[in-house]
């Protein structure tokens, strides 16, 4: 049996790890003080600007005073390598989480390159999950069948044998839904 005390301590001394993988910034960074070169940084991985206060709180932990001018004109200077039109299609299509960032006419460009390349990041995703849930009811129709064979009572077989019908009946919906996106060869023998 487990005991609830052994389960406790391991948990416990996970707090501070998992704490300090919520922090902003650390204290060396704080302490360093590169703040245009962070600004750079996070204005060119498209991070809005309340980090800065968000920083703000975090160094004044340390005793630290942030230089939010010297971060916002490098966050500026990062934003321009971020708001670009190719940029805007690279980062819809991972599915990254668009900020607002841009200003001006970049970002009726960037936005829609962005909103272009989302649009096929959601396809493809849409097309994974059906794709997966093929797969689990392809597996579950063979266990079902495989259950049949051994099946030692009638009431065993026809509960299988309306399971049976329902994987079928689904995985024909699924071929459907995948012919949507033009997956050949999908049909299986159901």
């Amino acid at each position: 049996m487990i005991r609830l005390k052994s389960l406790l301590i391991p948990a416990a001394a996970l707090v501070p790890v998992l704490l300090s993988g919520c922090a902003v910034i650390s204290e060396e960074q704080c302490r360093a003080g590169s703040w245009y070169e962070l600004g750079v940084q996070d204005g060119s991985r498209g991070v809005g600007q309340a980090k800065v206060f968000e920083m703000a709180q975090e160094c004044q932990h340390y005793g630290v005073r942030v230089d939010s001018e010297a971060w916002l004109r490098g966050h500026e200077e990062g934003v321009e390598e971020y708001c670009t039109a190719a940029n805007g299609f690279s980062q819809g299509r991972r599915g990254r989480n668009y900020q607002g960032v841009c200003t001006g006419p970049t970002a009726d460009l960037f936005l829609k390159e962005y909103e272009r390349g989302l649009a096929l990041y959601r396809v493809e995703q849409e097309y994974r999950q059906l794709v997966s849930r093929h797969e689990y009811l392809r597996d579950e129709l063979y266990s079902v069948r495989a259950a049949l064979r051994s099946a030692e009572s009638e009431e065993q077989v026809q509960v299988l044998q309306m399971r049976r019908r329902s994987l079928r009946r689904e995985l024909r919906m699924l071929d459907l839904e995948l012919h949507r996106f033009g997956a050949p060869g999908v049909n299986f023998w159901y």
